[in-house]
């Protein structure tokens, strides 16, 4: 009698248990989903079409009461995009260095060319929930907020199809010059690996709907929806190269810059949609460790009182006996009732010390893992500090050179119909801080203007320049500026700044100067 009623206590102590089992104030765990994680955008010369990726992270959430939470976490997203190109991009005005008087237009004729783009973004979600229970087991859950991304590596590659670069020259009559590699003229069918370098912070809308089963007394599957899209344009630096673009260094090349390095885009938005799943762990951190404690003390109370019933039924039963029986009968019989009794009160005693253990060590395990929570908040405070004043003082590098370049008068004189410059203490002072601040920042460029007198023909005039302008960039170069950062251009006679009548004058146009992108 007495195993069946404590069966019964147990059995009624178990399924209030599981009907609060959806009931927790706190959730942590982990989820993973895929889908349409892409980018959208729109290419000046092509079209888009979306791709595929996934999405994996962590997630907390906390229940304030029986409806409304807040969560936070911290997502992994990898998404991908295409872009396709069928027709003709024309680039023109373009000046070859085999022929520098003659310009040419670019033409880059794509075949179904398609171009893929794959970018990884950590993302900081921050949502409110609503949450209803549906039964003992499911439980309705939706979500909405927003997501804060960081870009972590973006690439961009070849996936399909192939271009051919042709020149046409209109100064030829519209001249047409084609499989002529070693002047990057020719066709070609892929795009090696390249990094994306322009993708900046980015904040989306988000939006989840799921259903959470409760596959224990705290574990639970989460099977949902998942959406967002971003609020800002991702593209942090607008490009201002074509699509095609021919080396002037080494003319068998055509430098590729991609859909996001060039001008072909200036707006880029993150799209996520698609099936999440999840499994989470659910617990209390204040009321809940009352109710284990009151509902382990109804179960000790409740076997109490069936002990004291069986109690007074076995003294009664000893009585009886007792009336009914020898008296030293009876009185073996109450011994060994009293030794049973006491064996049980002892094994109780060890059940009620073992549970209290259990709680005090439980307790210790939640307080440490509070502590490494605060530990591990304080050093990503740091952490992003840090990243925050290495940021600020590149700009602050950055602003100071532009500033220097911009303060400094940056002309060189040349000697009549030749490229030998003539350098004071002045002139070559301002080319050393010029190189200086080049050699700095190498994300700054500048252009060398060449110049002439009206000497000779403009065809002479124009190509020496050119030499005027590429000798300077060479001195500067020797000086330890970075090639990649100067660029050359002839003026030839066309911007004078003295009378050329005169010999003063023509000696003032013959120069090379030196400015700012």
């Amino acid at each position: 009698m007495k195993r069946i009623m404590i069966a019964l206590v147990a059995v009624s102590l178990a399924f209030t248990v599981n009907a609060q089992q959806n009931g927790y104030s706190n959730y942590a765990g982990l989820t993973l989903g895929g889908g349409l994680n892409t980018m959208t955008f729109s290419p000046t010369n092509g079209t888009q079409s979306l791709g595929l990726g996934f999405d994996a992270g962590l997630h907390y959430t906390h229940f304030f009461g029986e409806h409304i939470g807040l969560g936070l976490g911290a997502h992994y997203t990898y998404a991908n995009a295409y872009a396709n190109y069928d027709g003709t991009v024309v680039t023109p005005g373009l000046t070859h260095p085999a022929n520098p008087g003659v310009t040419y237009d670019l033409h880059a004729g794509f075949n179904n060319w398609k171009e893929r783009e794959t970018v990884g973004v950590l993302g900081i979600p921050v949502e409110v929930f609503y949450r209803s229970m549906l039964n003992e087991k499911w439980t309705f859950i939706g979500g909405i907020g927003i997501q804060f991304d960081l870009p972590l590596h973006g690439h961009y590659s070849g996936a399909d199809g192939s271009y051919r670069t042709t020149g046409v020259f209109p100064a030829l009559g519209n001249y047409v010059v084609s499989d002529v590699p070693e002047h990057g003229f020719s066709t070609y069918d892929d795009a090696s690996d390249a990094k994306i370098d322009n993708l900046g912070f980015n904040v989306s809308a988000i939006l989840d709907l799921g259903f959470r089963l409760a596959l224990g007394d705290n574990w639970g599957l989460y099977l949902g929806l998942y959406g967002g899209y971003g609020l800002n344009n991702m593209i942090s630096e607008q490009k201002d190269v074509s699509l095609m673009v021919v080396d002037n260094n080494n003319t068998a090349n055509i430098d590729y810059h991609g859909t996001f390095g060039s001008n072909e885009i200036d707006n880029l938005h993150m799209l996520r949609a698609g099936l999440k799943v999840g499994i989470d762990l659910g617990w209390d951190c204040r009321d809940r460790e009352a109710e284990r404690l009151a509902r382990e003390k109804a179960i000790q109370d409740s076997i109490d009182a069936v002990r004291e019933a069986e109690r007074i039924a076995a003294e009664k039963a000893a009585r009886e006996a007792r009336e009914k029986a020898e008296r030293e009968a009876a009185a073996k019989k109450a011994a060994a009732d009293r030794a049973a009794a006491e064996k049980a009160a002892a094994q109780a005693a060890a059940e009620r010390e073992a549970a209290e253990k259990a709680a005090a060590q439980a307790a210790a395990d939640r307080a440490a893992a509070e502590r490494e929570a605060m530990k591990a908040a304080a050093e990503r405070e740091a952490a992003e500090k840090a990243a925050a004043e290495r940021r600020a003082l590149a700009e602050r590098t950055k602003a100071e050179a532009v500033k220097q370049i911009q303060a400094i008068n940056a002309t060189v004189y040349f000697e009549t119909a030749g490229t030998k410059a003539k350098f004071d203490a002045v002139t070559d002072g301002a080319i050393h801080a010029i190189c200086e601040a080049l050699k700095a920042d190498e994300n700054l460029t500048v252009t060398v203007y060449g110049h002439t007198d009206n000497t000779g023909s403009h065809a002479i005039n124009m190509k020496y320049g050119q030499k005027r302008a590429d000798a300077l960039k060479e001195y500067m170069v020797k000086l330890g500026a970075p090639a990649k950062s100067i660029n050359t251009v002839s003026k030839g006679p066309d911007e004078p700044i003295a009378d050329n009548e005169t010999a003063e004058g023509r000696a003032k146009n013959r120069r090379a100067t030196v400015e700012l992108k």
